[in-house]
């Protein structure tokens, strides 16, 4: 599949033909509303790597070990509240065999 010059729309399309061919990120994404925290989306990491994966032929969810799910919730940046998170999300995402990493990118200044 040669996308290079191809029009932006055919580029996002393909690019979300091959995002969810990956049936953990299809999971991923279809579930992130059940967290309940604002502006949450799966980052680019499996993204990017499905990606190479379809590209080249591979298993789309060839080497990726987890799949990092963000939010930006600047009224809670306390530990306790992202630790919450973390924990729905480990409910939300059981039946999942690679992990669900959960984190409230409004926190990063305190790392």
């Amino acid at each position: 599949m040669d996308l290079v010059g191809s029009p932006v729309d055919v580029q996002a399309a393909a690019f979300e033909r091959m995002v969810l061919s990956n049936p953990a990120v299809a999971t991923v994404v279809e579930r992130l509303p059940h967290l309940g925290v604002p502006d949450c989306y799966l980052a680019a990491g499996a993204l990017f790597q499905t990606v190479w994966n379809c590209l080249s032929g591979r298993d789309p969810a060839a080497g990726i070990k987890d799949y990092d799910v963000t939010y930006f919730d600047a009224t809670d940046v306390t530990w306790d509240g992202e630790d919450q998170v973390i924990r729905r999300a480990a409910e939300v995402f059981a039946d999942l065999d690679d992990g669900v990493e959960v984190r409230n990118e409004a926190r990063v200044h305190l790392w």
